[in-house]
């Protein structure tokens, strides 16, 4: 990878010009074995599914009226079909999704807000994917299609289907300035010391089921505050600027 000359913006921060390909990953070592990832549980029935957490009230299908969202967990299914997301559509129709869980100990999925973050009529159910504890908290998106819930998906993403929302160091995810748009951040110690971090900023674009890869920043930040002050994204927060969000 040929990075761009390193020069300082008028904050006093040094600063590499966006760049088209960004490589590594704070997200590395964690990947999910295919058969679970396309697998269907077939035949889930519903009633042995316990809702052990809230339930959120929003409008997903756009027509107007809140829906009721729900993820329920039933410990005796296999893994990929423990959590199971249900949005009770106001009309009367329901409409589910599995939630499998990343192949790493500690995960403890939980329906987190619904937001409007795919340009898409209707808001987004968001389930955050491991335990406020957990050191790095990654999250995973849907939207309803057809009357389907169906995950969203991130481009050039070692774990496609998950969003971090935080780590160790700054990392987060929140709508960009354009409708449909989204800011994805991480970072890690810079080379050389620990005085720095390497600190990597993607914007997507929302199109069908996934986001596609827009353009990146790359930024050298003094290790301290100075970060979650200057990007919304890496307060902790996931999707805080997002339309009609809700939890």
């Amino acid at each position: 990878m040929n990075d761009a000359p390193l020069r300082c913006d008028r904050r006093g921060v040094k600063r590499l010009v966006p760049w088209a390909v960004v490589a590594g990953a704070v997200l590395g070592g964690c990947q999910l074995d295919e058969a679970d990832r396309a697998a269907t549980c077939e035949g889930a029935d519903r009633a042995s599914y316990r809702t052990p957490g809230r339930a959120l009230a929003g409008d997903v299908d756009a027509d107007g009226v809140a829906d009721r969202v729900t993820l329920g967990v039933d410990r005796s299914r296999p893994a990929r079909c423990r959590h199971l997301l249900v949005v009770e559509l106001a009309g009367g129709a329901t409409a589910t999704a599995n939630v499998p869980p990343p192949d790493w100990p500690g995960t403890d999925p939980r329906l987190l807000l619904l937001a409007g973050i795919d340009r898409h009529p209707g808001l987004e159910p968001v389930v955050a994917m491991t335990s406020i504890a957990a050191v790095y908290r990654p999250g995973a998106v849907f939207t309803l299609r057809r009357g389907k819930l169906l995950p969203l998906r991130l481009e050039r993403a070692p774990v496609p289907r998950l969003f971090p929302f935080s780590d160790e160091f700054p990392a987060g995810v929140d709508c960009a300035e354009r409708p449909g748009t989204i800011v994805v951040t991480w970072s890690r110690i810079a080379p050389g010391g620990d005085r720095f971090w390497d600190l990597r900023r993607r914007f997507y674009r929302a199109d069908g089921t996934r986001f596609v890869f827009v353009r990146a920043e790359r930024f050298l930040v003094d290790v301290g505050p100075d970060a979650p002050r200057r990007w919304p994204e890496v307060r902790g927060t996931p999707f805080l600027r997002c339309p009609g969000r809700v939890g």
